[in-house]
């Protein structure tokens, strides 16, 4: 169910929700009563719910009705936000209609949002019109009236066609976390009817989620069928930028120190130590206890640069007094990381959690090197202001509990060793 269609209709149920009757809704929004009450019955009839319980003493929304208009208000004060001529005072007496202080938020629609989106993909108004199937000429009034609304331009304009510039880009932030509140409306009203349903999307780091993010996965998928899961990998910055854009929910790997900025938030699942690895039948595995120092004639596969691995591995050296190996292999894939290891007698600084099952069949194992690092944090980050609709709700504890487990029961090959390393196990 997509509710972007409704928004203008859904602007009048939230105006309802917070005045408690049309009649005060009508005066906030500067419309006629009757074109209020036929707003709010249309959407109750697409959406195939009662939005709200009528008596004579007013409209009071029902839980259903709660829930929409908590995510409507949710969505335009988004826009309100990336409008910068919002004025600081509020237009309307209810705190949850202090969106109205944007005319931004205030007048769009879905016809303006599908062509500001068009306009961004397509990056010109001739290719906008293509994929919309409309005329260009409607598409250029279209943007006029977005712009008049936003009070300036949202676009760069040159021969090589539309650019966003600054106003463009944080309306583009906060069109797609606004689209993103209504998906999460539509799952929030199939919920409330029984049916758990929706989209989640997360992006794994590499090196860092091991197998409780399978197993989690495994366990929501088993008892929520209707459930959409996408897991995506991506290097750190990239994951970022889409979660901020909501285009994931929520990050899942190692955590930043510190957190990367103010609008994300990151949870701790448990702690992870890294172990030096190599292959099966190496020269060193079968060696006494040995020190990073006994490994400088090994040929490293270094991970990349600005990451918590890539500061383990430098504290780790540092900790014995050492300049780290300054190898010119850096990998970001754990598929090929694994491959140079199996092929070869080079060496990597990686979490045995992650690498269970290759050490358990025993394609890899863990050298008896003492390696002292800050322990790794693994966790979730997700936008500050997330409001997880119930399915991911259930993603996000399945995750939880599958770390839970992981993070108790220990690494599978290694033992904890002296000074915050690992060596191998006897």
């Amino acid at each position: 169910m997509d509710l972007a269609p409704l928004l203008r209709k859904l602007r009048a149920v939230q105006a309802v929700a917070a005045a408690g009757s049309t009649v005060d809704a009508a005066q906030g929004l500067h419309a006629s009563q009757s074109s209020v009450v036929r707003a709010v019955r249309h959407a109750e009839a697409a959406l195939g719910v009662a939005l709200f319980e009528r008596s004579s003493r007013g409209m009071v929304p029902t839980p259903v009705g709660r829930l929409v208009a908590q995510r409507v208000a949710r969505a335009l004060e988004l826009i309100a936000q990336a409008d910068a001529h919002a004025t600081r005072a509020p237009r309307s007496p209810w705190p949850a209609l202090a969106w109205q202080r944007s005319r931004l938020a205030s007048g769009i629609g879905h016809r303006h949002v599908r062509t500001f989106l068009a306009l961004v993909d397509g990056g010109s108004e001739s290719r906008a019109s293509q994929a919309l199937g409309v005329s260009q000429s409607a598409v250029h009034q279209t943007l006029a009236q977005a712009e008049h609304l936003a009070g300036e331009p949202l676009f760069y304009r040159a021969r090589a066609g539309l650019r966003l510039n600054d106003a463009g880009q944080a309306l583009l932030k906060a069109v797609k976390l606004m689209l993103a509140e209504l998906a999460h409306a539509a799952d929030d009203i199939a919920s409330a009817q029984g049916t758990m349903r929706g989209r989640a999307v997360i992006g794994t780091l590499p090196f860092s989620t091991g197998l409780f993010v399978p197993r989690a996965l495994d366990r929501v998928l088993a008892s929520h069928p209707d459930l959409e899961v996408t897991v995506v990998d991506g290097t750190y910055a990239t994951l970022l930028h889409q979660l901020r854009y909501a285009e994931i929910d929520v990050i899942v790997g190692a955590l930043r120190d510190p957190p990367p900025a103010d609008d994300v938030r990151q949870e701790t699942l448990f702690d992870d130590r890294l172990a030096v690895v190599a292959r099966r039948g190496h020269p060193l595995a079968g060696r006494a206890p040995l020190r990073l120092r006994d490994l400088a004639r090994c040929a490293w596969v270094l991970p990349m640069p600005g990451t918590p691995a890539q500061a383990a591995f430098d504290q780790a050296f540092a900790a014995e007094g050492l300049a780290a190996p300054q190898e010119r292999l850096r990998v970001n894939s754990t598929m090929m990381m694994q491959a140079l290891l199996y092929d070869s007698d080079r060496v990597a600084l990686m979490s045995p959690r992650h690498l269970e099952r290759e050490i358990a069949a025993g394609l890899l194992t863990v050298l008896p090197v003492v390696v002292q690092h800050a322990p790794r944090l693994i966790g979730m980050t997700t936008r500050a202001d997330y409001m997880p609709p119930p399915g991911m709700r259930v993603l996000l504890d399945s995750l939880r509990a599958a770390a839970r487990e992981v993070g108790t029961a220990g690494q599978p090959a290694p033992a904890l060793g002296r000074a915050g390393g690992y060596k191998q196990s006897a």
